[in-house]
Formats: structure tokens, sequence, C-alpha cells
């Protein structure tokens, strides 16, 4: 996947100090499903899908999330922020190889 782990954020166009913006955020990763073998039992492997969301403001942690393997391949989050003052937003997925994808967006008044 030539883009895999690119990670984009979109914020609203106008924000004002004070706020609840919403934010919407999407990861490119394949989220490799589980599979089964001919008797329909589960392959055991260490599957690769996003299981951890750390959102951080102004370098500050605010959100932290787990997922499951039933997220769909390049998984899109979405939440909504109280925007205190400018900064920087930052958006980093871990999956389940170890590798971290990690995307920032500058809110602005």
């Amino acid at each position: 996947m030539a883009d895999a782990g690119r990670v984009r954020i979109r914020l609203p166009s106008t924000i004002k100090a004070g706020e609840v913006i919403r934010v919407r955020s999407l990861v490119t990763h394949p989220m490799e499903v589980m599979a089964f073998d001919k008797e329909r039992k589960p392959v055991v492997k260490n599957y690769n899908f996003i299981n951890k969301v750390v959102v951080t403001y102004n370098g500050k942690q605010i959100l932290e999330g787990e997922t499951t393997q039933a997220v769909s391949q390049n998984p899109f989050f979405a939440f909504h922020l109280k925007v205190t003052e400018p900064g920087t937003l930052t958006i980093t997925f871990m999956d389940t190889t170890g590798q971290k994808h990690e995307g920032s967006a500058d809110i602005k008044f």
C-alpha cells in the first residue's frame, strides 16, 4: 500500500475560541482481518491492525482509545473538541506491529 500510515486530519474552516469543533481523521492502513482454516478455526498469528489512538492538544494528551480488529480498512475517526487556545492537534495511530502513524493540524482562530 503506497500511502500506508498516512494520517489526514480535517478541521472546520473557521474556529472561534471556546467553540466545540468536530475533528475528523483518517489513517491509511490495511487493517488485516482474521483468517480461518478449512475447518473454520481462526488462524493464530499477530494480525496487523490499528489498536490504539492517542490525541494531544498543545502537547497535552486529551484522548486515548483502543480499537479491535473489527475496524475497517483505512479507518475514519471523529470526535468533538473544545478549543481553548491556538495550537497543535496531533493524532497518533498505533498498530499491532508496533508502528506509529502520526498527523498534526494547527488550530488557529
